[in-house]
């Protein structure tokens, strides 16, 4: 099974887990709202893990890394580590919420280069931990797209994200996808 068929086959297991596990819950049972205040916004954060591919020919990304960094060949499927900042808005009583992320990530490091990103999404998350977002993207690359759909699951007040990311072609970019997970957790 080729890597398109794989990270399709992905995308509809979660999208579809999302939905059948999808519940209501009483807005004071929230698994995304508040434990003990009454808040209409917070901050959660944690560490991010994942890996990624761009849909390039081998010879052509590691001829483009080579440009940056000595040593090759490189390869256009790396790893990603990252850190993720999240400010969520609760809408009304409900646990259903908008989310803003900005996410650092650092891209490449088993193939010794650092190949730093950011990006900034908005988007938002349903009471069920079903969550999708967009918003722009900034690396070495240049400037682009990223759409990403995802589930978070709760445990204990730790939440852990599992996200399927697209970076949207345009003449700089490559069509890429980015899975990663990790956890949130805030402060009070």
């Amino acid at each position: 099974m080729n890597i398109k068929k794989m990270l399709a086959l992905l995308v509809v297991v979660l999208t579809l887990g999302g939905i059948v596990f999808a519940q209501d819950a009483e807005p004071s049972e929230g698994r995304f709202g508040p434990q003990t205040k009454p808040v209409t916004s917070y901050l959660v954060f944690g560490p991010r893990i994942g890996f990624g591919a761009v849909y390039q020919d081998q010879a052509e990304f590691s001829q483009k890394i080579e440009s940056m960094f000595m040593g090759g060949p490189y390869y256009p499927y790396f790893s990603v580590f990252g850190f993720n900042f999240e400010w969520r808005y609760l809408l009304g009583q409900s646990s259903d919420h908008f989310a803003l992320q900005v996410l650092l990530t650092a891209m490449g490091i088993e193939q010794s280069i650092f190949l730093p990103g950011a990006a900034l999404c908005m988007g938002y998350r349903h009471h069920s931990g079903l969550e999708f977002g967009a918003g722009p993207l900034v690396n070495l690359g240049g400037l682009g797209v990223v759409i990403a759909v995802g589930y978070t699951f709760v445990t204990n007040g730790i939440y852990i994200p599992f996200d399927i990311a697209f970076q949207i072609p345009n003449y700089n970019f490559r069509p890429a996808v980015t899975f990663l997970t990790g956890f949130n957790f805030s402060i009070e």
